[in-house]
């Protein structure tokens, strides 16, 4: 019996402690599978027990490949409202957590989904009439259809959005998440407008299943994911000022901070339009600005993914540093449009739900398709009453979901209890009750076996002409008996797991081409998005994190050589005086290189330890794991500019290094083992960034930073290692080691025979142009790379010092430099340092000319935490 016959068999037989079962989205209640899942029940129903645990196992690794992740975000206040957390557990965990999706999708057969598609397509529309009222004329206030205390008191109820008639489609872009009733009906739980997030997830989602099922997804009839955003695309150009014949549309970020920062980096590249954060824009007579190396490009449209009252610390929000000072004036002045409008998040309130019914007869003259979920606003006295009175049966929400968290009533203590119905009764408007909703279940893989769980459905809409079209599936997630609806469908680990979305019809599908909804976007595919996306390739904060992604990337590949031919060093030749010897200068000199004191510098360090240290410890400075964790982090920043195999081979990196972090403490192997895996992991990304990126800026400022760390590196080592004289036979293990982590002893050994020497290696590994790996041959590449960025001049900074350095390599005196006084080699170590000093200039140099960012407005006064962009 395999694992969906073992569920669809336990699906029917009946459950006497539950007299009204939830709505199975596999089985009917007969026992039988439901239409849309049995076209796929062929190909699925071959899953054995251990078919399914390694499609887990597959799944979980594509994720980690691709880099997938979530920031869960602070748990902030201390009422009952911020202190209950049923959804989302422990939200106080920093840092990005894996993103976790089930093998199996939510299968739904298109013809149940065309009415939802209509239902999601009408509650958009009728949506944005309600939001383009609310910053217009405002009639629903005036005939009071509307209270306005639950408008003009909600957080996102923007009063300096007020009259900014130039916003011609305020609602560009809806998500709703569903859920169906125990008869099957879908129900909205809550709307998304702020900045709606999860369509990257979603479509990260489908990649891969595809490929953790390649067979049943091409057999499905399925409908495909790509026309929405092709959709969302054109939408985009299209909302640019009608002036405006070759939109630049940008996304604007919080960073890569953001709860959905994966989403957002995926979604502008699959858009092909740059994302940028609010440091990367500016405003200059009432137009918004990207800043560029040397001058200033305009933007014309701007996907927000920042809260509206973040968006602008001139008349929103002060003190905000996440969005562009000047905004506010510049949409008012009709040179930029901003989509979703500021504003928009006054959608989000669940107190509109009980209105929406009689809003949709009036404003678009049908009725409402989809309902919500039944909804009391506490503002209405007999809603109010029926709310304390069942208040352990409903979810309570506040109107604004910056003004705390949803809690069921179920979930309390009595002294809780009393103090939710306290907060209620002194700002009833600012709440409302609902019912729970009993959740469908869909099958959902448990280790070896499927298991019932209940799901929500986030569905998208997007404007398209003068409409909107929904994306033909979705992004689910598994919730729990004690989900509290809130609908946010990402999570803290362990309380939610994604679920792609299936819309499958009985005969296969053909997706037509969209029709184009302007004229101006015929030439879209040419002009606006390749300049738009090369000028993105010259703001100052890419620069800056392409430039150090280099820099890193170089210094833990460097690190890594340096402890292999340590190692080797400890390992391979017999312990005699001039092994141990050879050893602590070598022990020095990784310590030096790394700057990871005190390190190799106290003589009761032990090796083995200390290099566990140099490879695992991401806290401590100076370690190949702390260049690594910068590298991913500088890495985050330009997700949009990198190729997908970087998250491949950083991926691959951590698992290396946690399999030596659970291996013993003197497991010698195992730590050459994942150095030799790391490097080579290195290396693998120094070609994929050397072959696979375009030319552009930001790759010239990446393989500078390459360039100018490695030179740093060197001659860091050849200073520690040759700046005395020592015994013969330490100075031969001592020299091969520094050529073997240069990768240039078999150069040396060929060039030079039988003869060494520090005259040698300094011609070699200094002064040889020729040597990919020596200094000079580091000069000319940095050199050769700032030439090729637009706004070089000959007489800049950088290549002054550049020059200076240079010449200082080409004219050195290696003879004289090696000559020693009582054992010490001066005049080297004067070199050797001088070269280090400016180099560390020339690197200021790179940063004031090219990376150096505009400060960021100032707050006057404190502001509180920002607590992420749209959910």
């Amino acid at each position: 019996m395999t694992v969906l016959t073992r569920y669809l068999a336990a699906a029917g037989q009946p459950n006497m402690f539950d007299p009204t079962p939830v709505f199975d989205e596999f089985a009917n209640p007969d026992g039988t599978v439901r239409h849309g899942w049995a076209a796929l029940l062929e190909g699925l129903d071959e899953f054995a027990d251990s078919d399914l645990q390694q499609a887990q196992r597959k799944v979980a690794r594509l994720l980690e490949d691709d880099g997938v992740t979530y920031t869960p975000g602070p748990a902030t206040g201390s009422s009952i409202l911020d202190q209950q957390t049923p959804v989302d557990g422990d939200r106080t965990l920093a840092g990005a957590v894996p993103w976790k999706l089930d093998p199996l999708p939510l299968v739904l057969d298109d013809q149940q989904w065309a009415g939802l598609e209509v239902g999601m397509v009408q509650r958009s529309e009728l949506l944005n009439a309600v939001v383009a009222d609310l910053y217009g004329s405002q009639q629903l206030l005036r005939e009071r259809r509307l209270p306005a205390a639950a408008i003009l008191d909600h957080g996102e109820f923007l009063r300096a959005a007020v009259g900014l008639k130039t916003v011609r489609t305020p609602l560009f872009m809806l998500a709703a998440d569903l859920g169906r009733d125990t008869e099957g009906t879908w129900k909205v739980m809550s709307d998304r407008t702020q900045a709606p997030s999860g369509a990257g997830f979603a479509m990260q989602n489908r990649r891969v299943v595809s490929r953790v099922m390649p067979e049943v997804y091409q057999d499905a009839h399925l409908h495909r994911l790509t026309p929405f955003f092709h959709a969302m695309r054109m939408a985009l150009v299209d909302a640019a000022p009608s002036h405006v014949e070759d939109p630049r549309v940008v996304v604007l970020s919080p960073g890569t901070h953001s709860e959905t920062a994966f989403d957002q980096a995926f979604l502008a590249s699959l858009l092909g339009f740059p994302l940028l954060e609010g440091s990367d824009l500016t405003v200059r007579d009432g137009r918004v600005w990207m800043r560029v190396l040397g001058k200033l490009e305009q933007v014309d449209v701007i996907l927000r993914r920042v809260d509206s009252t973040w968006s602008d610390p001139l008349e929103l929000r002060p003190g905000s540093r996440l969005g562009v000072a000047g905004l506010t004036e510049a949409v008012r002045q009709g040179t930029v449009s901003v989509v979703n409008s500021l504003g928009s998040g006054v959608l989000e309130n669940p107190a509109l739900m009980p209105f929406l019914p009689d809003l949709c007869q009036y404003l678009l003259g049908e009725p409402l398709r989809v309902p919500s979920v039944d909804t009391w606003w506490c503002g209405d006295p007999a809603s109010l009453s029926h709310v304390l009175t069942n208040l352990d049966s409903l979810v309570i929400r506040p109107i604004c979901r910056t003004s705390g968290r949803s809690v069921r009533g179920s979930a309390l203590t009595r002294a809780q209890t009393d103090e939710l119905r306290a907060q209620i009764s002194a700002a009833p408007h600012k709440f409302v009750g609902q019912e729970v909703l009993r959740l469908s279940s869909a099958p959902t893989a448990a280790g070896d076996r499927l298991v019932r769980s209940s799901v929500v459905l986030r569905g998208f809409t997007v404007r398209h002409g003068q409409s909107y079209r929904a994306m033909v599936g979705g992004l689910a997630r598994v919730v729990d008996e004690t989900d509290d609806q809130r609908g946010a469908l990402v999570t803290a680990p362990g309380t939610g797991v994604a679920k792609d979305v299936w819309v499958v019809g009985s005969e296969p599908v053909s997706t037509a081409p969209l029709p184009s909804v302007a004229p101006r976007l015929e030439s879209v595919e040419l002009v606006p998005i390749s300049s738009a996306a090369y000028s993105a390739a010259m703001v100052p904060r890419v620069l800056s994190d392409l430039f150090w992604f280099g820099r890193y990337a170089e210094r833990a590949e460097d690190l890594l050589r340096l402890v292999l031919a340590t190692r080797h060093v400890a390992v391979e030749t017999d312990m005699d005086v001039s092994s141990d010897h050879s050893l602590r200068v070598l022990l020095q000199a990784l310590t030096h290189v790394g700057a990871s004191y005190p390190g190799f510098t106290d003589p009761d360090v032990a090796m083995m330890p200390e290099l566990r240290s140099m490879l695992l410890d991401r806290h401590r400075r100076g370690t190949a794991a702390q260049a690594l964790a910068s590298l991913a982090n500088a890495a985050q920043g330009v997700r949009d500019q990198l190729s997908d195999d970087v998250w491949m081979v950083l991926a691959d990196v951590d698992r290396a290094l946690a399999a030596l972090r659970s291996s013993p403490q003197d497991s010698g192997s195992q730590l050459a083992d994942t150095s030799e895996r790391v490097l080579s992991g290195l290396l693998a990304l120094s070609g994929i960034t050397s072959e696979n990126m375009v030319r552009d800026p930001g790759w010239y400022l990446l393989d500078s930073g390459r360039g100018l760390e490695r030179a740093l590196q060197l001659v860091t080592l050849l200073r520690v290692t040759l700046n005395r004289v020592r015994a013969p036979g330490v100075d031969q293990l001592v020299t091969e080691a520094v050529l073997a982590s240069s990768e240039s002893i078999v150069t040396f050994r060929r060039r030079y025979g039988g003869r060494s020497g520090p005259q040698a290696v300094l011609e070699l590994l200094v002064t040889d142009s020729y040597n990919p790996r020596s200094v000079a041959y580091q000069l000319q590449r940095i050199g050769t790379d700032l030439n090729n960025v637009p706004t070089t001049q000959q007489t800049s900074r950088p290549l002054r010092v550049l020059e200076g350095l240079i010449d200082g390599v080409r004219s050195a005196e290696l003879r004289s430099l090696v000559q020693s006084t009582d054992g010490q080699r001066p005049e080297l170590d004067a070199f050797l340092g001088g070269l280090k000093e400016q180099l560390h200039a020339l690197s200021d140099a790179i940063r004031d000319l090219y990376l150096k960012q505009e400060p960021g407005p100032q707050p006057l006064g404190r502001s509180g935490a920002y607590s992420g962009a749209g959910r």
